[in-house]
This record gives C-alpha cells, structure tokens and sequence, in this order.
C-alpha cells in the first residue's frame, strides 16, 4: 500500500519534528525531497493517525515528546477484528483500519528502514576517514541557520557514541560538529585530504557544540519527564543529571553555548527551570 519511500519519508518526518529545534515548512519540505504542497498532506496524514502536530510562535511545526507511541502489532489485531466483526461494510470502520495498517506499516519498517540509513551514513564516513578522502554531506540540516545545502568536508572522527562526526569544512576552514541524524547522504569524493594540518579533534558539551572558548555553568530542575527526555535526546548528559535530597533532579553542567540551553528550556516551560 505504502512503498518503502514513502515509509522513510514518513519516518523522517516524524524525526524531524520530534527533534529540537522547531522547524518551518520550507525546511521540513527540503529535508525529506517533497514539495510544500505534499508536505501539508504529509502532516494531515500525521495527524490523521493520532499525532498532535503544534507551531510555535515563529509558526514552525515540532511534535511534543510525549506523543503516543505506534499501536504494536498485537494491538493492530486485536482492535481491527474488534471493530470488523460486526460491521465490515460500515466506512467509519473502514477508515479506521486503513490507519491501523498505515500504524502498523510504520512500526514494523521504523527501526529497519531508519537504522538502516544511519548504518550506511556511518560505514561511509568511516570508509572516508580510513581512505582519507573528502566527502560531501548531502542535505545537511542545519539546526542554526534553518537551511539544507551540501557541505563539502574532510571527516576526521565520531563522537563516542556515534551520533555525530567531527569534521573539516573546506568552504569556511573551521572545524565542525555534524549530527549524523541530519545527513541526508554521503558521497566520497576522488580528491584525497588537503587540510591534515588543520584537522582538530574536537571535545563537544552535552548539547553537541564544540568549544569556541566560552564557558556557561548551568544549573537546571527537572521535572522526571525532562529527566527522561534530556536523557533520551541528549544521552550525554546523563552523567550530570543527578537527583537531591528533595528528590528533584538536577542538571549542573558546563555547556559551550546557550541557545540550546534556552530553546529547551522554551520547548518544556513548566518542567524544566533554572535551579534557584
């Protein structure tokens, strides 16, 4: 019903949203290779099969983390010869199945199809450094500047769990951070390094950035739903969320750059604060 494409595409779409910052038609369009138009149906059929897809006031679409989790594929079964037995003609139960296959369709293929992408990134960057050879990250998602263009770089190494990669930007001759969740694709170029000299390996807070040589201490209260999705998005930081004698979970860490310190802090207002 659905094909593999259109399954990632979803699957992307949903990532998109879930992850931080919010985001705009326009970048949401370019990330997954659709039209604006298409990707208006896109988040009708999101919100068809139970999402609640909010914007912010800048007028950009993000999803809260605690959206409802896919049905499994007990609960599909169950709930379609449930509401079937009676009532196979009925249209209202015909819609209701078509969503509980796309459901199912989606929670079956989700960890394939998406895992899948991040191994094949992964291996070929790792291929690149090995050969050292200059790659061009393709669709690249910039979470500051709210594009998506192609970088044109030299990979140097991956963050110890492998969510991004350090590497050498040729077109501004600066060392960066790259969130492998935001590489479209990677194309290994014939051209070996040219920039070894310049290559740094880069230390990056609990929010990705690297150090510029700025230094913030912050100290923040959680509530245990911010605990578990810092966690869960920010899986670094779990070596500094610690829980006091009051039984509030706190957050005291160095980070290398504010914004995102704020933007969390904007995402969850009522749970997650400054500690006083």
């Amino acid at each position: 019903m659905y094909n593999q494409n259109r399954i990632f595409r979803v699957l992307r779409l949903i990532n998109l949203l879930k992850s931080s910052p919010s985001k705009s038609i326009k970048r949401l369009a370019e990330s997954i290779e659709i039209s604006e138009r298409s990707l208006y149906r896109y988040l009708e059929l999101l919100e068809e099969v139970g999402f609640e897809i909010q914007k912010d006031s800048l007028n950009r679409y993000f999803l809260n983390h605690d959206q409802i989790e896919s049905f499994t594929k007990e609960e599909v079964e169950l709930i379609s010869k449930s509401i079937s037995s009676n009532q196979k003609n009925n249209p209202l139960v015909k819609s209701i199945r078509t969503k509980l296959v796309l459901l199912d369709e989606m929670n079956v293929a989700s960890n394939e199809i998406v895992a899948s992408h991040y191994s094949k990134v992964i291996s070929l960057l790792k291929d690149a450094i090995e050969t050292k050879s200059q790659v061009i990250l393709s669709k690249y998602q910039s979470a500051s500047t709210e594009s998506v263009t192609d970088r044109l770089v030299e990979p140097v190494s991956f963050s110890s769990n492998f969510d991004s990669i350090t590497a050498y930007e040729i077109e501004s001759g600066i060392n960066k951070f790259f969130k492998i969740e935001r590489i479209g694709d990677v194309h290994i170029l014939d051209y070996q390094f040219e920039h070894v000299d310049k290559h740094e390996y880069l230390v990056s807070d609990i929010f990705g950035f690297n150090d510029t040589g700025e230094r913030h201490h912050i100290k923040l209260q959680l509530s245990m739903r911010a605990m578990l999705w810092l966690r869960d998005d920010y899986p670094s930081s779990i070596n500094f969320i610690k829980e006091d004698e009051n039984g509030r979970w706190i957050l005291e860490v160095e980070v290398f750059n504010m914004e995102p310190v704020h933007r969390v802090i904007r995402s969850m207002p009522e749970d997650i604060k400054f500690f006083l």
